[in-house]
């Protein structure tokens, strides 16, 4: 069934399979692509954050809805703020470091299919409910299926997050290696999804943890690609 699935998936699918699974939840503020609609295609990487911070957001129908006409990425084209200030667009602290570690690894930013765990917002990752993970990630592997990322790198790699989700869920033996921020460690495991063999790799959460100028995680997040044939 798996080996169907992904045989026939593409991404027109993917607007379909989101409104069944998120169909009570559809007036929610929330959002499922952070990337442009030509990030549904084969790539080494898949970035994925817990759940879209802030207030008073779209409805995550209208995220569906134009998932396959958006040409926007949230972390170079949006104007981000908090309680800390207001950034232009793309120049946010976070939205940097995101830049950062791609330009680092050679891939262009603009390239990579970019998600949330979760797809509901709330001010606080601790303002949502962890089980939304379970109801979402059918999104998920239908995307999985269509980008076929060798890597997954993810926001936060504590039980609470997206790496904690899926080692929860794939996991096997982990993998630690110091993140050059006091004992804050970078960690990572091999899996399959979709029968397809991929490697998920937990930074720090990026609101908190700068990568930038840290060669050594680069090099390693690099290395990881290369291992997964």
């Amino acid at each position: 069934f798996l080996f169907f699935f992904e045989a026939r998936m593409t991404k027109n699918e993917i607007p379909i399979i989101a409104k069944q699974a998120l169909s009570e939840y559809l007036e929610e503020p929330g959002s499922v692509l952070y990337s442009s609609h030509d990030t549904l295609k084969p790539s080494d990487v898949y970035l994925l954050g817990f759940n879209p911070g802030g207030a008073n957001g779209k409805p995550v129908e209208q995220s569906i809805s134009s998932m396959l006409t958006n040409t926007t990425n949230a972390y170079l084209d949006e104007s981000w703020e908090n309680h800390k200030g207001v950034w232009a667009s793309g120049e946010a602290p976070l939205q940097k470091r995101v830049q950062w570690i791609f330009e680092s690894l050679g891939i262009n930013t603009r390239d990579v299919c970019a998600s949330n765990l979760i797809f509901l917002q709330s001010r606080e990752a601790t303002d949502i409910n962890f089980l939304l993970a379970e109801i979402c990630w059918p999104v998920h592997e239908a995307i999985l299926s269509v980008v076929k990322p060798k890597l997954i790198i993810t926001f936060g790699n504590s039980d609470v997050s997206p790496y904690g989700y899926l080692h929860s869920m794939f996991g096997g033996k982990e993998d630690y290696l110091p993140s050059g921020h006091g004992n804050w460690a970078v960690k990572g495991f091999s899996c399959k999804i979709n029968e397809r063999p991929i490697y998920v790799a937990g930074l720090p959460h990026l609101s908190r943890y700068s990568p930038v100028g840290k060669t050594e995680v680069i090099k390693w997040l690099s290395s990881k690609i290369q291992q997964v044939n």
